[in-house]
């Protein structure tokens, strides 16, 4: 089994995003919202700056 590792986190008001990597599916991010929910996109990223700022995006249109 491959290890999961979070690389990145960054905390705005009422959300957080954490980026995890692994090295055979590369970077995902996960948004945590206010309610504690977690929340992923299902999409796989080759930096984590891409996985950040998908994160980002999906927080600025919420």
């Amino acid at each position: 089994m491959e290890s999961i590792k979070f690389v990145l986190l960054s905390a705005m008001p009422n959300w957080i995003i954490g980026v995890s990597h692994t090295r055979e599916q590369g970077y995902q991010c996960w948004i945590i919202n206010g309610d504690l929910a977690v929340l992923n996109d299902g999409n796989r990223y080759t930096t984590s700056h891409a996985a950040l700022a998908a994160g980002r995006s999906f927080i600025e249109s919420h």
